[in-house]
């Protein structure tokens, strides 16, 4: 079944969910964070549109660890008061980055979670610190670090005591150059064995282009994700911080759509409380919707074809044919189940498909 497919094993750890604000990592949902590479003067009207877009959390970065000291180091404490307000007026947690033991000093208790990023994966210090912090810590993946290696740094904020970690992959340095770094999507499935950990993923950072964006990321929920980290900005060719792969609230909305079909079909399985698989049930629906949608979008397009051709709207045999075959694959339902669902379907989705059909011939 395909609802088992991304469950976890019985030689696989159980999953640990962690919680930032009221937002859950490892949970049937699968959380987006999303924003701008760096905070900016006008971060709070950047975050309401990533609330409106649907972000389940705000990406909030204040220090900027860049490659060329000339580059923008981001806003620093100047930055934070747009931060606590964006958070505010969205109601949205907020994921900020400390560069150093300072940034942790400076930011635990008045931001949500700590992000250390790749470039800091394996600061020790500043993971000690993360972790007697309390807070809740993503750990991106070095550009060059093995699994062991981003686990290994993970044991730095655990043996501290503090057990909410989330995992990051954000793609790794390999000899292709047409990306900005190559995906790992295998990190997914091979850490789901050695770690409980929740695991999510940085599309943005492996793409390095806005348009590959949306399939890296659809990629990784089919893959297991846990959540998906985003950079997004509502005018990504004035992002001060990597333009080129920032993409519009409006790609972004595309995605978390996207990600509302597909992950319920592949994590029902993580579901364990009532209101949980209730959940789940509601996002189906969601998810059927979309595909009715889907469904009845073929059918007009068809439906145009046979007019063209001058053929019947309804072939009654290929209905048969539909519905034989639906009944082969769904054995939890009787054959006349499937009759009555799929006669109302293909029914529905007639009617839905345009005024013209109509004017057309009877079906039959």
């Amino acid at each position: 079944m395909l609802t088992d497919l991304l469950n976890p094993t019985t030689t696989s750890p159980a999953r640990r969910r962690v919680t930032i604000g009221d937002v859950v990592f490892g949970g049937p949902a699968v959380p987006v964070i999303a924003g701008p590479c760096a905070v900016e003067p006008e971060y709070v009207s950047h975050a309401g549109a990533m609330h409106e877009a649907g972000a389940s959390m705000l990406r909030a970065s204040i220090f900027k660890p860049r490659t060329r000291p000339g580059s923008f180091q981001g806003m620093a404490e100047e930055g934070l008061p747009l931060v606590l307000e964006a958070r505010r007026l969205t109601g949205l947690p907020i994921l900020v980055e400390p560069l150093s033991e300072e940034h942790v000093e400076l930011l635990a208790g008045r931001v949500d979670a700590f992000m250390i990023g790749a470039r800091s994966m394996q600061n020790t210090p500043l993971l000690r610190a993360a972790g007697r912090s309390g807070m809740p810590v993503v750990l991106k993946r070095g550009m060059a670090a093995t699994y062991d290696e981003w686990l290994a740094a993970s044991e730095y904020v655990l043996a501290e005591g503090n057990e909410k970690v989330i995992l990051c992959e954000r793609g790794i340095r390999t000899f292709e150059t047409a990306t900005r770094n190559t995906l790992d999507v295998s990190a997914i499935p091979v850490l789901r064995e050695r770690t409980p950990l929740p695991l999510i993923v940085d599309p943005s950072h492996a793409a390095g282009r806005a348009d590959w964006v949306p399939a890296l990321a659809l990629a990784a929920v089919a893959a297991g994700a846990d959540g998906l980290l985003i950079e997004s900005h509502p005018v990504p060719a004035e992002s001060w911080s990597d333009a080129a792969q920032a993409i519009t609230p409006g790609t972004l909305e595309a995605i978390i759509a996207g990600v509302a079909v597909l992950a319920p079909m592949l994590r029902a399985g993580v579901a364990t409380e009532l209101s949980e698989q209730r959940q789940i049930i509601d996002s189906l629906d969601i998810a059927l919707g979309a595909v009715l949608q889907s469904r009845a979008g073929a059918v007009r397009r068809i439906q145009q074809d046979k007019r063209r051709s001058g053929l019947p709207v309804r072939d009654l045999d290929r209905e048969q044919e539909v519905i034989a075959h639906l009944a082969a694959r769904t054995p939890r339902f009787s054959r006349e189940a499937v009759a009555r669902v799929m006669t109302a379907v293909m029914d529905g989705c007639v009617e839905a498909s345009g005024p013209f059909v109509a004017e057309e011939a009877p079906a039959g």
